[in-house]
């Protein structure tokens, strides 16, 4: 079995029809103002390596099967909030194999290099996964009909083993 890789999608651009067509199946309820071709575009507007918008592919075997980004802002409400941990998206069959956890922490690992001081994400059914990876929940709330969490990451906390050895 290979290791995955995460990939800047500005490399590999050519794959923004196949990537919003699995935003949209995946997420396009909420975002019901939104069409396929709109979620095109918010990845085409992604193609950044050191500033916001940034997204990633994920290639496992030779092959693309997933996506993540970080983004000034990924909901209609929740304005005062940013940035966000977006677009967190994993082929079905590839899920369950430990990738959803690498991904996370690849781009938790990439914001902190940025520099930035906390991240936000919702999700509709994930929080015990994010709270594991040390997200914590601000609040829930409905949107587009849809019950979701709301959750932060500190990014430039200190985790715990490193202040024991430390401290």
């Amino acid at each position: 079995m290979s290791s995955p890789d995460l990939i800047l999608l500005k490399y590999l651009p050519e794959l923004i029809p196949e990537l919003a067509h699995w935003h949209y199946l995946e997420w396009g309820a909420l975002f019901p103002e939104k069409t396929e071709a709109d979620f095109a575009a918010d990845l085409a507007a992604s193609l950044n390596e050191q500033q916001l918008p940034i997204s990633w592919v994920v290639v496992y075997e030779h092959q693309v099967v997933g996506t993540a980004s970080l983004l000034l802002h990924d909901m209609q409400t929740n304005r005062e909030l940013s940035p966000w941990l977006a677009n967190i998206y994993l082929a079905p069959s590839v899920r369950g194999k430990g990738l959803g956890k690498w991904l996370v922490q690849q781009v938790m690992t990439e914001a902190r290099q940025l520099g930035l001081m906390q991240l936000y994400l919702f999700t509709e059914d994930q929080a015990a996964f994010y709270q594991r990876l040390g997200w914590k929940v601000l609040k829930q709330e409905l949107y587009q009909g849809k019950a979701v969490t709301i959750m932060s990451w500190c990014c430039q906390a200190v985790p715990a083993q490193a202040e024991a050895i430390a401290g």
